[in-house]
C-alpha cells in the first residue's frame, strides 16, 4: 500500500514539474486574458483625414493600414505616433477611364499580399499596395449581400483561404407580419449577427454563414446587450477571432467555429466609438476610434509576448 501511495505521489510530482517547466502554450489560453484593457500601452491622435476611421489591418512585418468611412483611400500610419506615413488611392475602371472609388467602406483586410475593402452593402474591392500618392486599380466583387445586412467587419482566415464578413443584422426570411407584430422569431433574429465567408479560391460568397454571433451570450458575460460587430480580427497564433462592437464598446473572443470564449468592456476614455481592430505579429491589439475633429489609435500589448 505504501509503495502504491509513493508511486502516486511521485507521479503527481512529475506532472507538477512538467507543468512548471513546460507551461501550456498560449494557444490554450483565452486571448483576452493576456491584456490589461483598463491600462492601454498608449493612445495617440490620428490626423483629421482619419476622424471617421473605420478599419485597420496589419501586415506580417508589423505595418498598420487604415481607411476612412467614405473614400477608397488607404493610409499607412505610424503605430507609435499616429502620423500618416503614406497614402494611396483605390480606383476603378469606368467606360470613360479610371476614377477613384467612393462608397461606405467599413472594413479592410490583407490576404496573401493583396488588400481588400468592403462596403456596408457587402461589395468587395481587391487591389495591391500602392506607393505614396499612387492610384491603384481595383477589382470589384458583388457578394450578394445588401444594405440590410449592414456589413462592418472584415478579416482574413488563411487556414481556410476565406475572407470573413461580419454583419450587424440578419434581415432575410422576415415577413411583414414579423416586422409589425414583433413576433418571437423576429426578436430572436435581431440578437443574431451572421458572419459570412468569401472564398478566395473562386471569389464567391459561401451561401451559409461560417458562424453566427449570438449577442445574448455576450450579454451574459458583460451585462450589455447591444453587441453589434463593427470590426473583426484573426488571432494568427491560434486561429481564434476577436470581434469589436462600437455599440457599448465591447471586445469579444470567438473560437474558429464561432463559439464565444470571452468578452470584455472597453474603458471610456479612450474608447468612445471603436470602429477599427487589428492584431500585430507581436500580439499587439490596435483599436481605432472615430472622433469629432480627429480619430484615435489605442494599442494594447500582451502581458507575455507570443
Amino acid at each position: 500500500m505504501k509503495t502504491g501511495r509513493a508511486a502516486v505521489q511521485l507521479l503527481i510530482a512529475a506532472v507538477w514539474a512538467v507543468a512548471v517547466c513546460f507551461p501550456l502554450p498560449l494557444t490554450a489560453q483565452q486571448v483576452l486574458d493576456r491584456y490589461r484593457f483598463a491600462d492601454p500601452e498608449a493612445t495617440v491622435e490620428l490626423p483629421s483625414s482619419l476622424r471617421e476611421v473605420s478599419g485597420l489591418a496589419c501586415t506580417a512585418d508589423g505595418r498598420l493600414f487604415a481607411h476612412n468611412d467614405e473614400e477608397g483611400t488607404v493610409f499607412q500610419i505610424d503605430t507609435e505616433t499616429g502620423e500618416v506615413r503614406k497614402t494611396f488611392f483605390v480606383v476603378e475602371q469606368r467606360w470613360y477611364g479610371r476614377d477613384r472609388v467612393f462608397a461606405d467602406f467599413e472594413g479592410i483586410a490583407l490576404a496573401d499580399g493583396r488588400f481588400f475593402l468592403v462596403t456596408s452593402s457587402g461589395t468587395l474591392y481587391e487591389f495591391r499596395e500602392g506607393a505614396d500618392g499612387e492610384e491603384v486599380l481595383a477589382v470589384r466583387y458583388d457578394t450578394g449581400l445588401h444594405e440590410g445586412y449592414d456589413v462592418e467587419g472584415l478579416c482574413y482566415d488563411p487556414g481556410r483561404q476565406e475572407l470573413l464578413l461580419a454583419c450587424k443584422q440578419w434581415p432575410e426570411g422576415l415577413s411583414l407580419k414579423d416586422l409589425l407584430t414583433g413576433a418571437e422569431r423576429w426578436k430572436k433574429r435581431k440578437k443574431l449577427k451572421p458572419v459570412f465567408a468569401f472564398s478566395l479560391s473562386d471569389r464567391k460568397l459561401r451561401e451559409r454563414p461560417r458562424f453566427v454571433i449570438d449577442t445574448r451570450h455576450v450579454k451574459e458575460r458583460t451585462g450589455h446587450k447591444k453587441f453589434r460587430p463593427s470590426a473583426l480580427a484573426l488571432v494568427a497564433a491560434n486561429g481564434r477571432f476577436l470581434a469589436l462592437s462600437a455599440s457599448g464598446s465591447m471586445l469579444a473572443e470567438y473560437s474558429i467555429d464561432g463559439v464565444l470564449l470571452d468578452a470584455v468592456l472597453l474603458s471610456s476614455p479612450p474608447h468612445g466609438q471603436p470602429e477599427g481592430l487589428a492584431m500585430g505579429p507581436d500580439g499587439t491589439i490596435y483599436i481605432a476610434d472615430e472622433g469629432i475633429l480627429h480619430g484615435w489609435l489605442t494599442r494594447y500589448c500582451p502581458l507575455h509576448r507570443p
